[in-house]
């Protein structure tokens, strides 16, 4: 198995990424999120954290939500990631730039993350080069966005739904009401489908892409699948639970990014976060390259990219993972 470990380094003054506690909350309140409604209320300027001499923040905090971003580096490959608590699994979102998954359109990651007011957002798994008409099956499983099903949708005829539950299943992610990261596997997606259906309320969001990166703290090694690019260095992106409303958001570097134009193979991406994160229980793979968009604040835009901060190539995605505010400080509305 692969062993080397991560040697880190330095961009514009930031550092490992320090875990940060949620503040103590006083002279505000926390405002009421359900899986409809998201009062898209921050973030709040006081809430950003500054190094001293930096224009840039490394990080956010607020009684809802913390972010530290930080930076390594692995076989001559940089990374950019954000750990991330939240005080409500509810602030734990997706969401889509048109509301039908048929519609193609795409908007930046920050144009995204700015409709929604989003603290920090990581792109999601729709495909975003959408300039063929061929959609490969492991962006054809179940997906739903805040409790809404988006497929299969409410006008999928019996036929169509029969040929598409028989199809082969592969790793799907659930968002449960908990604010948990469950990973769902069986052999078609009528099984993934039914366990799904099994959850009830519980499921919020369930995204298709994958595969799953770690499992109940354990690495995968050696997913193979043509489309995914697995044995190729790319771009690759990852969502990460590391306990109860604790997560870290991963982006590493690709072929198109300076200085290095390296990137990572699939396996090389497991043990990026089995060992640079190894408090890690479950991560999931999301889309990669070009898509790959870690949205923070950048100087003065509160909704930027800031990973690959040396390519300046930024592509439209179709879905965002964000995380939201729920704290209203006191005399605002």
């Amino acid at each position: 198995m692969l062993l080397c470990m991560a040697c880190f380094w330095a961009w514009a003054g930031a550092e490992d990424a320090a875990e940060i506690p949620l503040p103590e909350p006083e002279n505000g309140e926390f405002a009421i999120l359900t899986p409809e409604e998201d009062p898209m209320i921050g973030p709040h300027h006081s809430g950003y954290l500054f190094a001293d001499g930096e224009t840039s923040p490394y990080g956010y905090a607020d009684p809802s939500i913390t972010v530290s971003i930080g930076r390594g580096r692995i076989y001559d490959t940089n990374y950019t990631y954000a750990r991330v608590r939240i005080a409500d699994p509810m602030q734990l979102r997706v969401m889509t730039k048109e509301k039908s998954l048929a519609a193609k359109n795409t908007g930046l990651g920050s144009m995204l993350a700015a409709r929604v007011k989003a603290v920090v957002a990581i792109n999601g798994v729709l495909e975003a080069d959408v300039s063929g008409e061929s959609q490969y099956a492991f962006v054809d499983g179940p997906v739903m966005h805040q409790g809404e099903w988006k497929r299969p949708g409410e006008k999928t005829s019996e036929q169509k739904l029969a040929n598409w539950k028989a199809e082969m299943g592969l790793d799907t992610l659930v968002i449960d009401s908990q604010g948990d990261l469950v990973i769902l596997e069986a052999e078609t997606w009528g099984e993934i489908y039914e366990k799904i259906l099994a959850m009830g309320d519980r499921a919020v969001n369930v995204l298709t892409f994958g595969p799953a990166l770690i499992v109940e703290g354990e690495p995968r090694y050696g997913y193979d699948r043509r489309q995914m690019s697995t044995n190729r260095p790319a771009q690759r992106a990852a969502i990460c639970q590391v306990g109860p409303l604790e997560y870290i958001l991963v982006s590493s570097e690709g072929p198109e990014d300076p200085p290095d134009k390296n990137g990572l193979k699939l396996d090389q991406f497991v043990e990026l976060i089995y060992t640079r994160f190894p408090e890690v229980e479950t991560a999931y793979n999301l889309d990669g390259g070009s898509s790959s968009t870690l949205v923070f604040r950048k100087g003065t835009e509160n909704w930027a990219k800031v990973n690959s901060p040396k390519n300046g190539k930024k592509r439209g995605l179709r879905d965002l993972i964000y995380f939201a505010d729920a704290w209203v400080p006191e005399g605002q509305e």
